[in-house]
Order: C-alpha cells, then structure tokens, then sequence
C-alpha cells in the first residue's frame, strides 16, 4: 500500500503513514514534500544548536574565578567596585541602544558586533600595565556584554515565534542556561588554572572563545518578526510604549515584583558573590574549582527550572525561591569555610532558576517588535541600584566586611519580600 502527495487520505492510510507502515511518495501534480518537512525540522534544530554555542562561548568566562584577585593587583576592594561599576554602567549604557538597533536592524548584526569588541577587550585587560588600562578593556567588555543581552534572548523567543514554539521557550531557554552555565563550568576551572601559571592567560582564552562565537554568529539567519523600519521616529514612540505595556494596570504590580527580586540578584551576581568567595580565602585554583562545582549545580538548577516550579504558578515559584534564597543569603553571611562555599552555591541555583522563571514571563508580556529594546530596559532597571551604591559597597566592605553587607541586604530584601507575599495571596487570579 503506498499513498502519493496529493492523494485523499484516508482515516486507514492516515494511521499507517504516520506509523511508518506505508511509504509516501510524489504524485506528478505533487512533488514530493518529504525533504522539506526535513530540511525545516533540521533548520530549526540547527538554529537553536547555533544559538546554543554562541551562548556557551560568550559565556566561557576564563576570568570568572579571578577577576577580584587580578583587580586587586591594581587597586583595593573600593577600586574594585569601581571597576565594576564602570562595567555595569558601560553594559546598561549600551544595552536600551543596542535594543533599539536589534528592533530595528537586526539581532543578528548586534551578536556579530559583540563578538569581535569581546575579543578586543578581553586583549586589552591582559595586556595592561595599569589601573586606567584595565578598566578601558573591560568597559570595551561591558559595551559588548550590553549587545549580546541586548540581542540573544529575543533572537530565541522569536525564532520560536516564528515556529509557533513560543509556548517551548521556558524549557529551551532553561537549557540553554543549562549549556551557558557547563561553558563557564569548563572556563572556570581552566581559568584558575591558567592563572597560576601567568595572570593574562584567561583573558587571552576569552579572546579566542569571542572570535570563534562571532564566526558562529555569521552563519545565523535572522527570524521573520514583525518590525518597524519605516520611520526611526516611529519605532521610537513604538519602543516607548513596549515599556509602557509592562506597567499597565493587569502588569504594574506584577513587573513591579519581578523587578524588586531582579534587583536584588543582580547585587549579589555583579560582584557580592565573588568578593565574598574570595575573603573565605580561597585561592585562585581553590576558586576555580568552587566556581566549576557552582556552575555545574546551575547547570542542573537551570535544566529542572520548568519542572521544580512547575507545582506552583510561574510568579509563585519565583518568590518562593526569592524568600528561601534570602534566608540563605542572611546564614552564608554568618559563616564561612566549606559551609559558606556550599551556601554560595546553593543561593546561586535558585538565583538561576528564578531569573529563567522571570525571563518566560517577561517575553509573555512583550511584543515581539520591542522585545529586545523592553528587555534591555528591564536589565537596566535592574542594574542601576547597583551602580548608584556601587562605591559605598566597596568601602562598606572594606571598613566592616562583607559578611555585614551580605546579612543587612538579607534582612533588608526579606523586608521588601512580605508586602509582595500579601499582595500574591490576595490575588484570585495568580500568575
């Protein structure tokens, strides 16, 4: 029995064509279709595969475990939240442009571009010979930072647009997380060890891992979405009220919520988490094997992400995680040693599964047209407490410690916590 393209199915043929008990085959009116149902299973598969190993390579971060330790050798730690705030103010500086160009140009052209400025700052802080030098390198870093958060995660949600897969995206970007989150595994764990051997190496291994993500990101295809490139002006006010939609009456205390919880992970993920690592006194290869087991537990945190909060509803489970997160943020404060490190790492994994939780509702309440310029705004309300605070952090840690900073922030944010538990109690529809 054979049935051609064209032909009328029956109830019959149609159950052994699909299980694989009949061959299909081309009628003359009807070429056969066989191959493109392929090529387009495998051109979304191949798609996301791209997308995956450019995360995995920006992600690859050699200098994640001794980035406060290679400050250091130019500064104190109130030098080193400057530099941190410099880079946070150059990524978010960049990151609202860089979504307006990814809205209007393309997200493709934006990836490309951060590969390439990566590469160049990561070059420049291996090779400086001061203060001032380290910090141009990672703010030509930071500027490239702002692009690619600028671009990818709406390059994925509207690919699988596109594909009608949207309803997908939490799992994929859960493991996708899972991919970036073994990459900076592996590059930790190199890391520590190449700098023993000489203090540059990790940025140069940054470098060659920009340069082969951006010779990735030259293959990709940018997803049909709708846009606006009429008039830039346009775009503008389209753009603006993007922003707008997330604090309508049916988001405002919603986004309000997401963004209290973000703002404080962001605090602990620019550098609270580091510093505290380092002043439980590990060194540089004892950090990199602490970062790898960490970065293999978020991988893990990451992949589960969809089914551990599955029970609750998405908002539910984020603020379950932002109140046992905080209870433990206030006890590593306490301690320090093998508890701390496992604390650290504990508090991470649910940081990681909160914010994959966050991004799926966020892309719920965004047009596709401002995706990335609305995200990238999301990011910067998220990074500018920091920044404002950044140099009373640095010489907070280094009058009292940071074991006090990191108790106070605990208590502080389990404060700002229980109005938000009240309101989702009240709430008969819950998100």
């Amino acid at each position: 029995m054979t049935w051609r393209v064209g032909e009328e199915v029956t109830l019959e043929s149609a159950k052994l064509l699909c299980a694989g008990s009949i061959p299909a085959r081309a009628s003359k009116k009807y070429p056969s279709q066989r191959g493109i149902f392929v090529s387009v299973h495998m051109k979304q598969k191949t798609t996301i595969q791209k997308i995956a190993v450019i995360s995995a390579l920006n992600y690859a971060w050699f200098w994640v475990p001794i980035w406060v330790l290679f400050y250091k050798r130019f500064t104190d730690y109130s030098g080193v939240a400057q530099l941190e705030a410099a880079s946070m103010i150059a990524a978010l500086a960049m990151i609202v442009p860089g979504g307006l160009i990814a809205d209007y140009l393309g997200r493709k052209r934006l990836i490309v571009i951060a590969g390439i400025m990566n590469a160049i700052g990561s070059l420049a802080v291996g090779c400086a010979e001061s203060f001032i030098a380290v910090g141009v390198g990672v703010v030509v870093m930071s500027l490239s930072g702002g692009l690619f958060v600028a671009s990818m995660e709406a390059l994925l949600y509207d690919f699988l647009k596109t594909e009608k897969k949207e309803a997908h995206y939490k799992v994929i970007w859960g493991k996708m997380t899972t991919v970036r989150m073994l990459a900076s595994a592996a590059a930790s764990l190199v890391g520590g060890y190449l700098y023993s051997i000489d203090v540059r190496l990790p940025w140069f291994a940054v470098a060659l891992a920009s340069l082969a993500a951006f010779f990735v990101a030259l293959t990709l295809k940018e997803p049909h979405v709708e846009t606006l490139h009429d008039s830039f002006p346009q775009f503008l006010r389209e753009a603006s009220k993007g922003v707008t939609e997330l604090f309508k009456k049916e988001y405002k205390s919603l986004s309000i919520a997401l963004l209290l919880i973000g703002i404080f992970l962001t605090l602990d993920s620019s550098g609270l988490w580091d510093i505290q690592a380092v002043e439980y006194g590990f060194s540089s290869r004892t950090l990199g094997i602490l970062l790898t087991v960490a970065y293999f537990c978020l991988a893990i945190a990451a992949w589960y992400a969809e089914k551990v909060t599955r029970k609750f509803s998405s908002f539910g489970g984020i603020l379950m995680l932002a109140v046992l997160w905080a209870v433990l943020w206030f006890i590593s404060g306490v301690t320090g040693g093998i508890m701390g490190a496992v604390l650290l790492i504990v508090r991470s994994s649910f940081s990681v599964v909160a914010d994959v939780q966050s991004s799926g509702l966020w892309n719920s309440m965004i047009p596709s047209r401002v995706r990335a310029t609305t995200l990238s705004t999301i990011t910067i309300i998220r990074g500018l407490p920091y920044i404002l605070v950044a140099s009373n952090i640095g010489m907070i840690i280094d009058s009292v410690g940071i074991q006090w900073l990191i108790r106070s922030f605990a208590v502080l944010l389990f404060v700002l916590l229980l109005p938000t538990c009240f309101w989702w109690i009240t709430q008969k529809k819950r998100v």
